[in-house]
């Protein structure tokens, strides 16, 4: 824009202005005309200027609205296609995850496979493409490891046993079977044909117990076998994490599935997975399956409490059947002991039963039977959940108010104690007086007195004769408080308590006097020993001081050592019951004294144990010298018993005394040409090995090849 200068006559003095006040009269023409314009002409020009502004203002107005609807459409634009290229990402990404598993090895045969293609495609997959990645990652494990046990099953010859005869051996190899497989049961792909018949697997499956014969090489072998050694409760209670998948129906319908999970049952007590394996067997009539495992399905109360009372009345029902009487105590003993809760309700249908109030069992023997289980599963209980937890539940198992009081106060007098005798049990500690004091106050007080049956508990009984009876007779001064105890819960219609305490008393005679390396009165000793808890005195004695240092420092232990054991073979033949009791005080005295007495009492020790088997204790004293007194005594002493046993026994042996004189030849290092009597019963095993049923295993046959050369 142009400019003009104009002068103002006000303004003369130029020279003296500043050149910032020269800049005031450099002004627009237009600003400067402006000036002189009249009053209607400024008005008229300013609403000029106001409409024109106005126009410029809506135009600016439409311009920004304009804009900004622009702009919307832009972003729903931009989010539009965030969101296509986001999907475009996520459908790559599962068609990358499903190509991935598609062309893993062998997918074609996973359970999901036709799930996956399914997704594959509707994905956007092309299905020509999943056909191939499933085809060309195919390898065929299943039908390699089914070929591969078809070949070990036609190859494989049977483990022979020790009257596995060629014959047998020639047919097995030829896998002549008939019959057809159990459809539910998976044989990867290998023909039905090639399975056994259930007669032929319930022979087989004899076989195998009886002498580790054959064994079926199919594919349910390697994954029976598989599943055993990986198997895990926590990750296999996962398939019921949401739908179950469908083969596990075909596991518990098949009769091979179910025993492989009945197998872990007992070792994974609480896994989901073999529960519901159990209750479908159960609800479905398969009663014999559950019944077999025994323990395991003792944490479902209703199977608990049938197969309680199913064991109980086979214990009944065996007689004299000794292997089905102790399989079937075996069964109720681990039953009962599963748990606090198990063992508290075992103890009162034993209870009921002792007392008679179930009908049928109000017979003496009935009733006998019954106590003597409850007292065994009370002493197995203990071992498992502790002395003081089953001892605090015995009050609450009593028949009447006085007799809980009598348990109460035994459990108090037995704290200390263990339940039950052992080897290692060799120094037992001092009852505490006031607690037999309490106890004895019970019985000979005025008051409401309780039964003897608290007292004539094992354990409490034992623990009263011991305590009676240590081998410091003369500083007992709890002796006379425990014979009263004792003379009340032995005596009978047949004896009186005067004639056992009269008993007992002898006993601590004969004891004394075999002390001074004297020897008794016979008559004296005889009337002694006719009375059962005098006899157990006397082993108590014996037991406690040859068991104890101090006894062996300050006693002339020449003759009275020699004394003390033949009073403990002279009780072991006078009474079958205490035979038991005579072998673990001898048991607990090798313990102590194996290696550090000298050859003499070892000697008579080892005696002691052939006077046992002489009188009819044979396999439990066999039992314990192969499996303890081996850790105690030298090779040579241990070779010295064998020998001196077959000089007591002789032809034909039965298939018990056998295998367990087998394990103690071994123990012992004996080899052919030490003992002539060793010999001759390693040379009559060998040929009558065959006659034995169940036959020998294996191992025991290559014992006795070892044993004859």
């Amino acid at each position: 824009m142009s400019h003009a200068r104009v002068y103002d006559p006000e303004s003369s003095e130029e020279a003296t202005r500043s050149p910032r006040a020269y800049e005031s009269h450099f002004v627009p023409v237009d600003a400067r005309a402006k000036t002189i314009m009249s009053d209607e002409e400024v008005c008229g020009a300013e609403d000029e200027a106001g409409k024109t502004k106005g126009a410029n203002d809506d135009e600016e107005d439409d311009d920004v609205l304009g804009r900004r609807v622009g702009d919307t459409a832009s972003v729903d634009e931009d989010e539009k296609h965030v969101e296509r290229r986001t999907r475009t990402t996520t459908t790559s990404s599962e068609l990358e995850d499903l190509e991935r598993k598609l062309s893993s090895k062998d997918f074609i045969m996973e359970p999901e496979c036709l799930d996956h293609v399914k997704r594959y495609i509707a994905s956007g997959g092309a299905p020509s493409t999943a056909i191939e990645l499933l085809s060309e990652n195919y390898r065929g494990y299943a039908a390699m490891t089914s070929l591969a046990a078809h070949w070990l099953k036609l190859t494989a010859p049977p483990k022979r046993g020790a009257n596995t005869s060629p014959i047998k051996v020639s047919a097995t190899m030829a896998g002549q079977r008939n019959g057809d497989a159990n459809e539910s049961t998976p044989t990867g792909g290998i023909s039905a044909a090639n399975e056994p018949t259930s007669c032929e697997k319930v022979e087989g499956d004899a076989s195998a117990n009886a002498t580790g014969g054959n064994t079926t090489f199919d594919e349910m072998y390697f994954l029976e076998t598989l599943v055993r050694e990986k198997f895990d409760a926590t990750m296999a209670d996962r398939v019921f994490e949401g739908r179950p998948p469908a083969w596990l129906d075909g596991i518990f319908k098949s009769e091979r599935g179910r025993a492989l999970l009945f197998s872990l049952a007992e070792s994974n007590p609480n896994c989901l997975l073999i529960s519901c394996a159990i209750q479908h067997a159960w609800q479905r009539g398969m009663r014999h399956e559950v019944r077999a495992l025994g323990p395991a399905a003792a944490a479902y109360f209703s199977i608990f409490h049938e197969l309680l009372a199913d064991h109980v009345k086979n214990i009944v029902l065996a007689g004299d059947d000794v292997v089905r009487r102790s399989d079937a105590e075996a069964r109720v003993k681990s039953m009962c002991c599963q748990s606090i809760g198990t063992y508290a309700f075992g103890q009162m249908m034993l209870a009921s039963l002792a007392r008679g109030e179930v009908e049928d069992t109000a017979s003496e023997s009935a009733r006998a039977l019954a106590t003597r289980l409850s007292q065994e599963i009370e002493e197995a209980a203990a071992g498992l959940h502790g002395a003081a937890a089953v001892r605090r539940l015995a009050p609450w198992l009593s028949a009447t108010s006085e007799d809980a009081n009598a348990k109460r106060a035994t459990s108090d007098l037995l704290q200390a104690r263990p339940v039950g005798g052992s080897a290692s049990d060799v120094t037992p500690s001092a009852m505490a007086a006031g607690d037999l004091k309490k106890l004895r106050n019970l019985y000979f007080s005025d008051e409401s007195k309780p039964s003897v049956a608290p007292l004539r508990h094992p354990d409490v009984l034992y623990n009263l004769i011991t305590e009676a009876f240590k081998w410091n007779l003369s500083a007992n001064r709890q002796r006379d408080a425990c014979f009263d105890l004792i003379a009340l819960a032995v005596s009978d219609e047949t004896i009186s308590v005067e004639s056992v305490k009269k008993a007992l008393n002898q006993a601590v005679e004969v004891v004394e006097v075999a002390k001074r390396g004297e020897s008794p009165d016979k008559s004296s000793f005889a009337q002694a020993i006719e009375v059962p808890s005098a006899a157990a005195g006397i082993i108590a004695t014996v037991r406690t001081a040859l068991t104890n240092d101090e006894y062996h420092r300050i006693v002339q232990v020449g003759n009275t050592n020699a004394l003390f054991i033949e009073m403990l073979g002279d009780i072991a033949r006078k009474h079958v019951a205490l035979q038991a009791t005579v072998l673990e005080a001898l048991s607990a005295i090798i313990y102590t004294c194996g290696r550090s007495h000298g050859d003499e009492l070892v000697i008579s020790l080892l005696d002691l144990g052939c006077d046992l088997i002489a009188a009819g204790h044979v396999l439990p004293t066999l039992a314990a010298a192969s499996h303890s007194w081996s850790f105690s005594l030298e090779a040579s002493q241990m070779r010295y018993f064998a020998n001196e046993v077959l000089e007591i026994a002789g032809p034909p042996y039965s298939r018990d005394f056998a295998v367990v004189l087998i394990r103690l030849l071994e123990t012992s290092n004996s080899r052919k040409g030490m003992s002539k009597s060793v010999d001759e019963f390693v040379e009559e095993i060998r040929l009558k090995r065959r006659e034995f049923k169940p036959a020998l295993g294996i191992e025991f046959v290559n014992t006795l090849e070892y044993l004859s050369r």
